[in-house]
This record gives C-alpha cells, structure tokens and sequence, in this order.
C-alpha cells in the first residue's frame, strides 16, 4: 500500500519538478552567458516557490487523507475548480487537451476542500491518460456545477471513447487499472471513491456517454459527484 501511495505521489510532483528543473537550469545559462535580467529573475523565482509550494501542500493533502478527523469548512465550490485548474492546466496543454468549464458560481457547500480537489485532480488525471492514447483529433475534457434537491453535482466529462464494457464495473477497485503497471497504480480512482462516498458523505457514479459539443459528436465516460450541499 506504501508504494501504491508513493507512486501516486510521484505523479503528482513529476510535473513542479519538471518545472523547477527547466527554471533553474535556465537561469544558470542565463548568468553563464552574461544575459541575465533581475526582473526575469524575479518571475523564475516566483515560479519555483509557487511549485515547491504545490509539492509541499501535496504533502500535507496524502497526510491529512489518514486522519479520522476531517475539518470541514464552507467554501464556493466554482472557486475551489478554478483554483484546482491552475494545478493541472500546464500538463493538459502539454497533451494538447482543453479544459471546458461550466460553473454555477452561487453553489457553496459546507465539505473538505482539500480532499474534494484531490478527487477532483484523480478524475481529471484519468481522462488526461485516456485522451492521451485516443486518436480523437480534438481532445477535451469538461467540468459542470449545478445544484439539484439540495445536493451538489459536479460531472466530468471526456472525449476518449469511454470505459471498456467488460472493466466498467471495477473502475474504483483498490489498485484496479487498465495500464500497464510502469504507466500508473491504479490507487487514485479508488482514492477518489472513498474520498467522495466515506469522508465527504457523497455518492460518485461513472458512466459511457455520447454528447456533442461545438458540431461534432463524441463519445467518453462522465464521473457524476453529488455532494450534500
């Protein structure tokens, strides 16, 4: 289980760390080769705490996974998706996917922010590998707010064909995965379960849809998340 969880942590910081790796390298050059600008110094800086701040937070984020107690807060769910997307734009635009959201801006719920973004983070790295070994030419993935009966619903939707019928049951299986095992765990969509269903009272349901968007149709697998509001 210990290595499960490492691996899955090491997906999450493979990208900062990319990032902070190309800026120090960068600024090395840049004072090797006399060219180097304190104003472009002060962004580069700027940039490494931000991502060693993401490293440090996720940290924290599998950590407070374990504890019993949970400390709830009310937060704007729409902020809480946008901020989650500044997270993982940069590794959606390395696999050219775009990002599509629709949020109802006046949906606030009383729940655990941060393990709501983790399983929010697990869901959209799992359409991310799907999209990355599709052939579909415009790759999207795309996430919608609303309120329905005094829950909160949040689905994720991609374009990368769907589910395969004959696993579709077994997706939130401890360490069930469809890669093979030097791609990926298979621990983050059974974390995501847990997260949604044990600690924050919810309920998650995954499906095959076909949808059409900007004229043409497409097929994928949406997540459903309804949360008490």
């Amino acid at each position: 289980s210990m290595g499960e969880m490492l691996g899955n942590i090491a997906h999450q910081w493979r990208q900062p760390l990319s990032v902070i790796s190309s800026v120090a390298t960068g600024m090395q050059l840049k004072m090797e080769f006399d060219s180097f600008e304190r104003s472009e110094a002060i962004e580069d800086l700027k940039l490494l705490n931000k991502n060693a701040q993401y490293l440090s937070k996720t940290i924290d984020d599998f950590r407070y996974f374990f504890k019993k107690d949970k400390d709830l807060s009310e937060f704007n769910l729409s902020n809480t998706i946008s901020q989650m997307k500044r997270l993982i734009e940069a590794s959606l635009i390395n696999n050219e996917i775009r990002l599509v959201l629709e949020l109802d801006e006046n949906i606030s719920i009383m729940s655990n922010e941060s393990e709501l973004t983790q399983a929010l983070i697990n869901i959209v790295n799992n359409a991310k590998d799907a999209l990355k070994h599709s052939d579909t030419e415009h790759k999207f993935i795309f996430i919608k707010t609303q309120q329905k009966e005094g829950n909160a619903i949040i689905t994720v939707r991609d374009n990368g064909g769907g589910i395969p019928e004959d696993i579709k049951n077994r997706i939130f299986d401890p360490y069930f995965t469809t890669k093979h095992e030097s791609q990926g765990t298979g621990i983050g969509l059974y974390m995501t379960n847990q997260i949604i269903c044990d600690h924050l009272k919810g309920e998650i349901e995954a499906k095959n849809i076909s949808f059409e968007y900007e004229g043409e149709e497409y097929e994928g697998a949406e997540f459903r998340i309804s949360l008490p509001a």
